[in-house]
């Protein structure tokens, strides 16, 4: 979908009759007989230029001559627009038409009488129109839009890095938002509406993921579109990879590189820092061996240097279509280490299920609250009259299961409190068995093994000063047990 096409469309979602774009101008809906400007600045010359581009490419003469009128059909809605100029430039107004008609049946073998001589009616002349002049859909190029994507986002990413933000957000007629410390700031940054909205035109299904490299600072983007216009959502990634110790996270997790094969969950909810876990322990591997390492993300965040290992990033749109296609194709690719940005669907579970069993070590994320909830998840992806199986497997083939959370610090920042379980004997009958109402317990009593519950994790935080109680209780599962652990909550 072109941009103007994406206009067109936040015109339909306003309810309004028409849209008014001029050069130099604020874009203005008009709705009931009334003009209301948009949360836009004015259109500038080469932008609109941009936008008509498509519709008036041969046409120029046309266009000197007068208004030239060109129907753009979107989702069997027809448009009619005209493009003209005016004395600051061009001017464009589209108004909302009839509703495309389908193909006409095939004729009937004895030919109709011919109809009366009657006027059209103004919605066939349009659809005729339509037929006659239809102008295909063209996207904004891929490269064309990373360059407008980073354009856009540059000034309030820069801001953000300086007050050490983990997301920048823009959107359409908002101020540009930072997330610091887990809460939403308002950036003193400008963003153009306009070349957001050309900059996010066409996104397939809506939204699309890519990373930057803008100046010193790498991001994760997120653009898509919304029923007040287009947004974009950028994940600050440190231009290093951070070790376990810079993290917060226990020293313990390192023995998960340690491991030859078998599957590796790192687990918990959106924005708590899974992916940079995942690229620590990397890290750690390629210091420690060397292994034929493949990852495929979506997309990349951080860029590996590898030391010892060879290291093979792969992105989805990029160098493959989805995860499980990547995953089969690694497969024949002899690695040693398969690392999945996350497990998403039934047929990338159980492609990673069969990597694990066949002498890989995979390393992937999973949204899951605990080791009980991601086990849990695991098998109830899969069908009923599947599902023993798919338990014998995961009790044959799961490794660790690591669930971590992000809590506010009383100075500012972060802390991370982290659930490890490794699949011990124990753990692996549970699974086997179906008894996951067990494994709370399995993981409390489990030091010896190497268990760390996440309410140990929390009152460690808590004793030390790092988090408040509030923010603790708001994480705990296991109250009772956190209240035991933390001598502040007795």
């Amino acid at each position: 979908m072109s941009a103007i096409e994406s206009l067109l469309r936040v015109m339909t979602l306003r309810d309004a009759d028409a849209i008014v774009l001029e050069t130099g101008k604020v874009p203005n809906l008009r709705r009931r007989g009334q003009l209301e400007a948009m949360a836009m600045p004015p259109i500038e010359a080469t932008m609109l230029d941009e936008l008509v581009q498509p519709y008036v490419a041969g046409k120029d003469a046309e266009l000197a001559a007068g208004p030239l009128m060109v129907p753009i059909t979107i989702e069997r809605t027809v448009y009619v627009t005209t493009i003209e100029r005016s004395a600051s430039g061009l001017k464009v107004t589209a108004k909302k038409g009839a509703p495309a008609r389908a193909p006409a049946p095939a004729p009937a073998a004895t030919p109709a009488p011919a109809p009366a001589a009657t006027a059209p009616a103004p919605e066939v002349e349009v659809e005729r129109e339509v037929a006659r002049t239809s102008t295909p859909v063209i996207a904004v190029p891929d490269d064309d839009r990373r360059r407008r994507i980073a354009r856009v986002l540059a000034p309030a990413v820069a801001i953000g890095v300086e007050r050490g933000a983990s997301d920048v957000f823009v959107s359409t007629g908002q101020p540009p938002r930072a997330r610091v410390a887990g809460k939403l700031e308002t950036l003193e940054a400008h963003v153009d509406d306009a070349e957001l909205a050309a900059c996010c035109a066409g996104l397939p299904n809506g939204a699309l993921d890519l990373s930057l490299d803008l100046g010193s600072a790498r991001v994760r983007v997120n653009a898509f579109d919304h029923i007040g216009g287009f947004a974009i959502a950028a994940r600050i990634v440190r231009e290093r990879v951070p070790g376990l110790g810079e993290l917060g996270l226990p020293a313990e997790l390192g023995s998960i590189v340690d491991q030859r094969d078998g599957l590796v969950l790192v687990c918990g909810p959106t924005g708590s820092g899974k992916s940079t876990t995942l690229a620590a322990l990397v890290d750690m591997l390629d210091q420690k061996r060397a292994a034929h390492i493949i990852t495929i993300e979506d997309p990349i965040e951080y860029r590996f240097q590898p030391r010892r290992s060879l290291v093979h990033q792969r992105e989805l749109g990029a160098h493959v279509p989805t995860f499980l296609d990547g995953l089969r194709a690694a497969l024949r690719e002899a690695p040693d280490v398969i690392l999945i940005g996350e497990l998403r669907d039934r047929e990338t579970l159980a492609a990673a299920l069969t990597a694990a069993e066949t002498g890989h070590l995979v390393l992937a994320t999973l949204h899951a609250s605990s080791a009980a909830g991601a086990v849990d998840r695991v098998i109830d992806a899969f069908p009923e009259n599947q599902q023993r199986q798919i338990r014998q497997q995961l009790a044959a083939c799961l490794r660790t299961v690591v669930t971590q959370f992000l809590l506010p610090r009383t100075s500012g920042g972060r802390a991370a409190a982290v659930e490890l379980v490794p699949v011990t004997t124990a753990v692996a009958n549970i699974i086997r068995k179906g008894d996951l109402h067990t494994l709370p317990t399995a993981i409390q009593s489990g030091r010896e093994a190497g268990m760390i519950p996440l309410e140990r994790s929390l009152a460690k935080l808590l004793d030390t000063g790092v988090v408040s109680a509030a923010a603790v209780r708001r994480i705990a599962a296991d109250h009772d047990l956190l209240n035991a652990l933390a001598s502040k909550l007795r």
